[in-house]
């Protein structure tokens, strides 16, 4: 952790931000055609407004980041390719359909959300026994 008030003294952030956080991490990847796993190393800079945090708070903030990132948003882009989307006209109603599918594949116990919706798909019984639709 740093103070970044000396990074960004003279700048319009130097208001705005108060630490500088440097983290090393390890990630591991899978590779689709072997299966195998692929260790890498990175080092990632995160740039806040909030102070006065041990490095213990910083990583349980960072870490539920990314349990929301891998839990929800990275499940939504691969599931319902929310990414890949064109659709430029009032795109929110989209989004909180897919929020309101993704919701209803949880909430009916789907670990696999995208083996839940295919099967969704092929069975409407399926969905007429979801939480919340009856």
């Amino acid at each position: 952790m740093f103070p970044a008030k000396a990074w960004f003294r003279g700048t319009p952030w130097d208001s705005l931000l108060n630490t500088v956080l440097r983290l090393d991490r390890t990630v591991w990847t899978r590779s689709p055609a072997t299966g195998m796993l692929k260790r890498t190393a990175e080092t990632v800079f995160w740039i806040s407004s909030a102070a006065g945090m041990t490095a213990t708070q910083w990583l349980a903030s960072i870490r539920g980041h990314w349990r929301i990132e891998n839990g929800s948003h990275h499940v939504r882009d691969t599931t319902f390719a929310e990414d890949a989307s064109r659709i430029r006209i009032n795109p929110d109603i989209a989004a909180r359909l897919r929020s309101f599918a993704y919701n209803l594949l949880r909430a009916s116990g789907g670990e696999n959300v995208q083996n839940a919706r295919w099967r969704a798909a092929l069975d409407v019984s399926l969905i007429l026994k979801m939480p919340g639709i009856r």
